[in-house]
């Protein structure tokens, strides 16, 4: 069960690889991986039952294959060091960004859905 798991896995981040090198996208085959085993769950060709067990042992386990990156940014000290500033106002526009978007999304579809359920509420009313 696991090794099927991991063939499907991978196999995903396989066809993310050949996608990348056929379209010349620059975003990682992870990403375009991830995002067609998303499409295979969502179409019902992958179950999840297939890949959960998996699933929760890789995240159990993803510090230990978040620290090399960590380590590998250590190289690079002196660079973040001389941008240092734009780094951390680029790192706070785009956080006050994501939450002023997020949030007005949130507030834009909650009053879409009291909307339509007024909407159901008034027409059994009127039946």
């Amino acid at each position: 069960m696991i090794l099927k798991a991991f063939l499907i896995i991978f196999g995903c981040v396989f066809l993310g690889e050949i996608f990348i090198a056929l379209t010349g996208l620059s975003l990682p085959p992870s990403v375009i991986g991830l995002i067609i085993l998303f499409g295979a769950l969502q179409a019902g060709v992958v179950k999840l039952e297939t890949v959960q067990s998996l699933a929760k042992t890789l995240l159990d386990y993803l510090v230990l294959m978040v620290v090399p990156a960590c380590i590998s940014i250590m190289q690079y000290l002196d660079i973040i060091r001389s941008d240092l500033g734009v780094l951390i106002g680029a790192t706070a526009i785009s956080t006050l960004l994501v939450l002023i978007v997020t949030g007005k999304s949130y507030e834009w579809l909650r009053h879409a859905q009291k909307a339509r359920h007024q909407g159901r509420t008034n027409q059994r009313g009127n039946s």
